[in-house]
């Protein structure tokens, strides 16, 4: 009970801890704060409905006020909006103004060991000297788990645009 109380005076001071916990967070309010976070600059309505794609003015006035509810993003004195700070989504990272799926890094870290692997693979077959069943089978072993994550990466960001 004192956790669930002490969270949720975090989340009443400093706005959202997180993008799940968020009420009203839909596809449309999502695409408006990723939007403020790629330009990285005040903007105003207008020019979020034609960043975010969205069906007029007042349906992106709407969503940043929903974005200035919940504590995400502020207004300055000429009316504009910029993020206040960037929170974080579950299995998502931060890469610079990208909200990439964590299984893209782990794939991508898999994709460099296999470059390593090949690397090693290359002067072994040019000489025509033996290679070792078991590194064959670490070959094999990293270039299934790349193509997993990999894989899972696009299913996870494509199950997650249909949620939001």
């Amino acid at each position: 009970m004192p956790l669930g109380f002490l969270r949720k005076a975090i989340i009443d001071v400093y706005g959202c801890s997180s993008l799940e916990p968020c009420e009203g967070l839909n596809a449309s309010t999502f695409r408006t704060y990723m939007y403020l976070v790629k330009v990285d600059k005040p903007v105003g309505p207008r020019d979020v409905m034609r960043g975010a794609d969205l069906s007029s003015p007042s349906v992106a006035y709407r969503n940043l006020q929903k974005l200035l509810d919940l504590g995400l993003i502020v207004k300055d004195e000429y009316n504009n909006y910029v993020v206040k700070e960037r929170v974080n989504k579950k299995g998502y990272v931060w890469i610079g103004r990208t909200l990439m799926p964590s299984y893209v890094i782990i794939g991508f870290i898999f994709m460099g060991i296999l470059i390593g692997e090949i690397g090693i693979l290359i002067p072994h077959i040019v000489r025509g000297m033996p290679i070792q069943e078991s590194f064959w089978f670490l070959v094999i072993t990293t270039i299934v788990a790349a193509s997993l994550f990999l894989v899972e990466a696009f299913r996870f960001r494509m199950r997650s645009k249909n949620q939001l």
